[in-house]
C-alpha cells in the first residue's frame, strides 16, 4: 500500500508578513484619521489642511514600507529560528528609530512585523528567547506610542 503525502503550500495566516504590515498600516491610517476627525491633534485652527498631494505622499510612504516589511519578512520567515529572532529585534530597532518620523506610517509597521516575528518564533520553538522577547517589548511599546502620538501628536 503506497501513501500520498501532501505538502501544505504556503499559508496565509494572522502572522504572515502580509497580514501584519497590513495591521500597522491600518492602525497608521485609523490613528491619524481619528486624530484628526476627533479634533485631538494639536494642530491649531489656523493650521494649514491637509491636502490630497499629501495624503499621496503618505499613502506611498505607508506603500513602501509595507513592501520592505513583506520583503524582508518573508526572507526572515524562511530562515531558521536564529534568523528570524534577529530579524524581530531588528524590525523592533527599526520601529524604534524611525519613531522620529511617526507621519510616515512606517514605525507602525515595522513594530507590528517585530511583534508577529516575535511570535513566530514562539510558534515554532515553543518558547521565548531573550531577543524574541526584547524584540516584542520594544515592539509593542513603540506601536502604542507611534498610535498615540498619531492621535495627540
Amino acid at each position: 500500500m503506497s501513501t500520498i503525502t501532501i505538502r501544505p503550500g504556503q499559508r496565509v495566516d494572522v502572522l504572515h508578513p502580509l497580514v501584519a504590515s497590513t495591521v500597522g498600516a491600518v492602525t497608521f491610517a485609523a490613528t491619524m484619521v481619528a486624530g484628526d476627525v476627533l479634533g485631538l491633534n494639536s494642530d491649531g485652527d489656523d493650521a494649514p489642511a491637509t491636502t490630497l498631494q499629501d495624503l499621496a505622499w503618505y499613502a506611498g510612504l505607508v506603500l513602501v514600507g509595507v513592501t520592505l516589511a513583506v520583503w524582508l519578512g518573508t526572507r526572515a520567515r524562511s530562515g531558521t529560528p536564529d534568523r528570524l529572532a534577529k530579524a524581530s529585534l531588528g524590525f523592533a530597532l527599526v520601529s524604534a528609530v524611525t519613531f522620529i518620523g511617526f507621519w510616515s506610517g512606517w514605525p507602525h509597521i515595522f513594530a507590528a512585523m517585530g511583534i508577529a516575528l516575535s511570535l513566530e518564533y514562539r510558534r515554532r520553538v515553543g518558547a521565548f528567547s531573550g531577543i524574541t522577547v526584547a524584540a516584542l517589548l520594544v515592539s509593542a511599546a513603540c506601536f502604542i506610542a507611534t498610535s498615540w502620538i498619531c492621535l495627540v501628536g
